[in-house]
C-alpha cells in the first residue's frame, strides 16, 4: 500500500489507476502553469477535485513537509556543520522559496492518496 502511495506521488500519476498524470504539465519549476491539474484522469476516469475547497488539506501536509525539512536540515546544522544561525536562517529561507512549487504538488498528491486507493484495473 505504501509502495502505491510512494508512486502515485513521485510520479504524478492517478492514485487510482497510476496511468494517467494528476498535473498538466511534467516540470514542477515551470512557474506559470506549475498548478495546473487535469480535472479527470485521462486512462480511468477518476475525478481528482471531490469537491469545491478539497485541496485545503493539503495545506497540512505541505505545512508537514516543511517542518520535517527545517527538522533535518536544523539537525545536519546542529550536529554537522555548524554553521551559525544568520547562515542557516538564510540557507533555510532559500531553500523552502526554491521548493515551494515541488512542494505544493507533493502535497496535493500526498492528499489525494489519502482519499483514493490503488485498484489494479486488468
Amino acid at each position: 500500500m505504501i509502495k502505491n502511495v510512494l508512486y502515485s506521488v513521485f510520479n504524478n500519476k492517478c492514485p487510482n489507476c497510476h496511468n494517467g498524470n494528476v498535473f498538466k504539465f511534467k516540470n514542477p519549476f515551470f512557474l506559470k502553469k506549475f498548478d495546473k491539474m487535469n480535472d479527470n484522469c485521462s486512462h480511468c476516469g477518476h475525478k481528482f477535485e471531490k469537491e469545491p475547497g478539497f485541496f485545503y488539506g493539503a495545506m497540512y501536509v505541505s505545512y508537514a513537509l516543511m517542518v520535517g525539512w527545517f527538522l533535518v536540515t536544523w539537525a545536519i546544522n546542529s550536529f554537522l556543520i555548524k554553521a551559525d544561525a544568520i547562515a542557516f536562517l538564510i540557507f533555510l529561507a532559500i531553500s523552502i522559496i526554491s521548493m515551494m512549487t515541488y512542494t505544493f504538488r507533493i502535497a496535493r498528491l500526498f492528499w489525494i492518496n489519502f482519499f483514493t486507493r490503488y485498484q489494479e484495473h486488468k
